[in-house]
C-alpha cells in the first residue's frame, strides 16, 4: 500500500492552505472525500437525479436499483444476513436515536436500565437520556480503567436484574480503545439483555462482521468512512426491526393509507420515510469500493505502524 498514491485520490490535498501543503489529522471527526465519491455525485445530479421508490419512470427506476445496490454493497460489508437489514439514516446519530426511541416506546418501562459506558459519545448517551427523562429509567455506566480501557469484567458488574439494554461504543475516538463486543454480546443475551452498538469509529478501523459480532444494532456514521455528510446507517436484526415501531412517518414508509388506519411498509422501507439522500446513498458505493480496493486489513497495518 503506497500513502503516497492513495493521498493523490483527493483533491483536497491539492490545495496549499497559507502556501502550505494540507496536512489533515481530523478523521476521526470527519473523513476527506476521495475524487470518486466527489465524481460519482456530480454524476447522478447532472445525468441520473430522480426519487427513488416512488415512481415508474426511467429515471425513477434506474436511481431506485442505484440505491439499492449501495444497500447490498453495506450488506456484504458488514456482512449482515439480509439487505433488508440495512436501514438509511440521516447519520449515526439519527440510527441511535431511531433505537433508543423505538424501544424506549415498546420494551422499556419505569425502573428499567440502560448500561452505557464512560466511553460514549454524546450521540450514544443523549438519546438515553431523553428516555431517563420521560419513561423514569435508570442508566448506569460501566467505568474506565487505567489503560483507558473497559474491560469485559467492567460490564459484568453492573449488569442488573433490571438491565435491559448495553448500549456501547466499539471503538473509542477519545482513548482508541476497541471494546470486546462478541464477548458483551455473548453475556449479554445470557440474560436476555439487548446489545447496541455506536460503530461510528468502528466501521471505518477494524474489520465488521455483525453476524460473528452478534449485537443486535450497529450504527455506522458514513462522512467517517470517506463517504458523503448527512447520511448514517443503521444495522438491525430482522426480527427486531419487525417488531419494533416506526420511527417517522411520512412517505415511502406506508403500505396503505386510509382514513381510519395507516398500514407500514415492508422492511427497510418501514423506516426509511420522506425523500431520501439519495445521491449521498449511491455516492456512498463508492466509499465502500475505495476501502474494499485498499482493504481494512492493510489500514489497520498502516494504522499499527504509525502508532
Amino acid at each position: 500500500m503506497n500513502i503516497d498514491d492513495i493521498k493523490k485520490e483527493f483533491p483536497i490535498f491539492d490545495e496549499k492552505i497559507q502556501n502550505n501543503d494540507l496536512v489533515y489529522l481530523d478523521s476521526a471527526n470527519s473523513s476527506q472525500k476521495p475524487k470518486v465519491v466527489i465524481d460519482r455525485i456530480n454524476e447522478f445530479y447532472t445525468k441520473q437525479f430522480s426519487n427513488v421508490g416512488r415512481s415508474i419512470h426511467y429515471l425513477a427506476v434506474a436511481a431506485t436499483n442505484l440505491y439499492e445496490n449501495t444497500r447490498l454493497s453495506v450488506q456484504k460489508y458488514i456482512n449482515a444476513k439480509d439487505k433488508n437489514e440495512i436501514v438509511f439514516t440521516k447519520g449515526a446519530t439519527e440510527a441511535l436515536n431511531l433505537v433508543a426511541n423505538t424501544l424506549g416506546q415498546k420494551y422499556l418501562d419505569e425502573g428499567d436500565e440502560i448500561l452505557l459506558t464512560e466511553l460514549e459519545h454524546h450521540s450514544n448517551y443523549v438519546p438515553w437520556h431523553y428516555l431517563r427523562k420521560s419513561k423514569n429509567i435508570k442508566i448506569n455506566f460501566a467505568e474506565i480503567n487505567d489503560e483507558g480501557e473497559i474491560p469485559i469484567e467492567n460490564i459484568e458488574k453492573m449488569i442488573t436484574p433490571k438491565t435491559k439494554v448495553i448500549a456501547v461504543n466499539h471503538l473509542s475516538n477519545v482513548t482508541g480503545a476497541i471494546l470486546p463486543i462478541k464477548e458483551i454480546t455473548e453475556l449479554a443475551h445470557s440474560r436476555g439483555i439487548i446489545v447496541v452498538v455506536d460503530g461510528c469509529q468502528g466501521a471505518p478501523h477494524l474489520k465488521i462482521d455483525v453476524q460473528d459480532l452478534d449485537c443486535d444494532f450497529y450504527a455506522i456514521s458514513c462522512h467517517k468512512m470517506y463517504g458523503p455528510t448527512g447520511l448514517g446507517i443503521l444495522y438491525g436484526k430482522k426480527k427486531w426491526l419487525e417488531e419494533l415501531p416506526p420511527y417517522q412517518g411520512g412517505g415511502g414508509m406506508i403500505k396503505e393509507v386510509k382514513k381510519d388506519r395507516i398500514t407500514y411498509g415492508d422492511l427497510p422501507n418501514k423506516y426509511e420515510a420522506g425523500t431520501m439522500a439519495t445521491a449521498q446513498v449511491i455516492a456512498f458505493d463508492q466509499s465502500i469500493k475505495f476501502l474494499e480496493n485498499i482493504g481494512i486489513e492493510n489500514i489497520i497495518k498502516h494504522e499499527k505502524r504509525i502508532n
